[in-house]
């Protein structure tokens, strides 16, 4: 985000928090990454992942691009159709499906099934309208990397897995085509390679023949700013390197299958897309130091930048009141809740004043969407193109939308 997309927002909307998207480069970053993906494997297609973060001017954006929508609940179902999009271009991934999954189902949209109570509830539904044909996918658990054991899919080689294709494989109008499988906190070269590894080695065993799609879910790194991908290490892939690494092995495996019938190949990238193009933009109310320890408190709240700043420290950037400066060592940025750990940066150093515009960086992934309506409502947030205009595209919450649906 540059200086003067935050003016072009202040001149629109002369108050704090709010949410800024930089629009073209949400843009550039996504042909970026489809560009370098289909360079090896033309069928290659993302589905974006709406849990993300789904503000519908994003996802509309997305589907303008050529992206399809990966959706976990009936909520984001419905959003994905009400953007237009036919049944072939929702992915419906996700542990507890909604009541809209006949629907979807019925449509031929795509469903990777999750557990096989929820592949019975398909072939239920398959064996009341006999006279149709239905196409599902079964989502992989992985172990890629060992620090935790993932809770969703099904184990490759399990007594689970073996009941649920057996199932499926009774039921003469249902077919298995596709596997799915994500897992997170496992963005290296090395566990997206184990991963390919792993639903190659899957499509061979439980799919017949060629399958239609592979889905390898998402988890890359993304672009970030220096300071962010300071935290994370010196080894951060770019998208040629995932691409070396991840879609050249497909691309090799098929490489013998004439190009109509080579299965599609999907990545759901959320964060990896999104999150950088997304600002926090914020004000000091006041800084004050008890037993040593600074603080400076804003108006916005750690809640609404996502788990992120919990982990690592946001790059910010200072846009000065114009009041007596300090300059801190080390100086923490709290959030307005009544909570002890709302804190937005662990000691920040660097000159502060009270009435200073702090612009929070790299918050699009699981922020928004993850807003609670406690203390007070969500902010508002504005999109920024490449001609600098302003568009509101999430008006600031209300009073009436937090209390509305309570009875009074």
């Amino acid at each position: 985000m540059n200086n003067r997309m935050l003016q072009s927002v202040q001149k629109k909307y002369n108050k704090t928090p709010f949410y800024l998207f930089d629009e073209q480069g949400f843009i550039n970053n996504y042909n970026e990454m489809l560009d370098a993906f289909r360079a090896i494997y033309t069928k290659y297609q993302i589905s974006y992942s709406y849990k993300t973060n789904y503000t519908p001017y994003i996802c509309n954006l997305v589907k303008r691009l050529g992206g399809h929508a990966e959706v976990v609940s009936d909520m984001e179902y419905e959003l994905a159709r009400k953007l237009g999009y036919p049944e072939e271009q929702i992915v419906f991934n996700g542990p507890v499906k909604g009541a809209r999954l006949e629907e979807h189902l019925e449509n031929g949209g795509i469903i990777n099934i999750d557990n096989y109570d929820e592949a019975k509830r398909i072939c239920d539904y398959a064996t009341l309208h006999i006279a149709h044909q239905y196409k599902v996918g079964l989502r992989i658990n992985l172990d890629v990397s060992g620090v935790f054991i993932s809770r969703f899919g099904f184990e490759p080689e399990s007594e689970e897995l073996h009941k649920t294709t057996q199932l499926l494989k009774d039921h003469p109008n249902i077919q298995l085509v596709g596997l799915h499988c994500h897992i997170s906190r496992a963005r290296g070269i090395e566990a997206w390679r184990k991963r390919v590894e792993i639903m190659l080695k899957a499509t061979e065993k439980y799919i017949d023949g060629v399958p239609e799609y592979i889905s390898l879910g998402s988890g890359m790194f993304g672009k970030m700013p220096e300071a962010l991908e300071a935290q994370f290490g010196s080894n951060i892939p770019t998208y040629k390197d995932y691409a070396k690494a991840v879609i050249k092995p497909i691309a090799d495996h098929y490489s013998h299958i004439p190009e109509e019938k080579k299965p599609i190949l999907y990545t759901e990238p959320g964060t990896t897309i999104v999150a950088r193009y997304i600002s926090f933009v914020t004000k000091i109310l006041n800084i004050k130091t008890i037993r040593g320890r600074n603080m400076a408190t804003v108006d916005g709240s750690y809640l609404n930048v996502g788990e992120i700043c919990t982990l690592k420290n946001l790059p910010v950037i200072v846009k000065e009141s114009g009041q007596d400066r300090h300059h801190y060592d080390a100086i923490d940025i709290m959030g307005f809740t009544c909570l002890e750990q709302d804190c937005i940066y662990k000691d920040y150093s660097g000159e502060l004043a009270v009435g200073d515009i702090l612009t929070f960086e790299n918050v699009g992934g699981y922020s928004i969407v993850s807003k609670p309506q406690f203390i007070k409502p969500n902010s508002p947030m504005f999109s920024v193109n490449k001609e600098y205009e302003v568009k509101e595209i999430m008006r600031e919450e209300t009073f009436d939308d937090v209390f509305s649906k309570f009875n009074l």
